[in-house]
């Protein structure tokens, strides 16, 4: 067999024309011809200088605008405390920041999980309602979207033709038609853990699939002992006028993710779930890299420091306060 020749060294000069043809980023998306070099409130000054007004938010993600001082404010004093602390240790203000976001949801849920984006809520609310009802399959909608990981991009309508790029999905997946009530009993049976539907899809192009169909998925879960999940990633946070779509149509999730516009850009998102659900939630033991057994802490109680974390924790308590009240705008 012939041998392989090894790639010649990339010298300074190859180095300078790779940073020019790409910047080093991959070549993952299209982009639109806008060199964005600042923000505030709701418009963007492009690299020479031109003020232009921001109708896309950053892919739906700056509910609160650009540099809201509130918002700034929280994070820039998180930073000079602690940046980052792993869940494997107790801090008061992520329990702070559930409550307040359960108690702005104005619905009934017990319990939440912050993670760090959308995909990564789904995955988790995916993976709940397999673990809890032990079936192996999950229905979606046409035309929604819900993420780019395994489990995610599975229900994601149309990944497994054009990007999906794994070799099989995790679980077995159909779609449903959007809107159509009549196909739900076929596509949601006893083999069904999950139904996962946008109320108002985003992706699709801001298409809300009404009362009457998600009323209808709703009672379909319930006959056949799935799990109904409401994906607002998007739509959610008050983009519809109401905290989330799920109080707009009165149809009530057994659990509900949310991101994008609850951190206002900083990786931010949330499992929310009903009673139900957070009762079938168990504690799984906590590893350690350092080897040896679990970790211990010297002190047989977690010592409880006041308000101050990081993370989504610290991003979605910014946004329960700011949301409290009117946004006001430094000049």
């Amino acid at each position: 067999m012939p041998t392989k020749k090894k790639p010649a060294p990339m010298t300074d000069g190859g180095i300078q024309a790779a940073a020019q043809a790409r910047d080093f980023l991959a070549p993952v998306f299209l982009q639109y011809p806008l060199e964005v070099a600042a923000a505030q409130g709701v418009w963007l000054t492009n690299s020479l200088g031109e003020r232009v007004l921001d109708l896309y938010g950053g892919h739906a993600v700056a509910s609160l605008g650009y540099a809201h001082p509130a918002w700034t404010a929280a994070l820039a004093r998180q930073a000079e405390v602690c940046q980052f602390q792993s869940n494997a240790v107790a801090m008061r203000v992520r329990a702070r920041a559930a409550r307040r976001l359960v108690r702005f949801s104005r619905l009934p849920f017990a319990s939440v999980f912050l993670v760090n984006s959308g995909a990564e809520a789904n995955e988790n609310a995916l993976k709940v309602a397999l673990r809890m009802t032990g079936r192996p399959h999950v229905a979606a909608i046409e035309g929604g979207f819900h993420g780019r990981t395994a489990a995610a991009g599975a229900v994601s309508w149309g990944a497994q033709a054009k990007w999906y790029g794994f070799p099989r999905t995790p679980f077995e997946v159909s779609f449903i038609p959007r809107g159509d009530t009549a196909a739900i009993g076929a596509e949601v049976t006893k083999d069904t853990a999950a139904v996962i539907v946008e109320p108002v899809q985003g992706l699709a192009g801001a298409v809300a699939l009404g009362a009457p169909f998600l009323a209808a998925l709703r009672a379909r879960c319930d006959e056949v002992g799935a799990l109904l999940i409401f994906d607002e990633v998007q739509c959610g946070v008050g983009r519809t006028g109401e905290p989330f779509a799920a109080n707009l149509y009165g149809v009530r999730p057994d659990m509900l993710t949310t991101a994008k516009g609850l951190g206002n850009g900083f990786p931010c998102a949330v499992l929310m779930l009903s009673p139900l659900v957070a009762a079938s939630v168990k504690l799984e033991s906590l590893g350690t890299t350092f080897g040896g057994g679990p970790w211990r802490a010297r002190r047989s109680r977690p010592s409880l420091q006041p308000s101050r974390t990081s993370g989504c924790s610290s991003a979605c308590d910014a946004w329960a306060r700011i949301s409290a009240g009117p946004v006001s705008w430094a000049r």
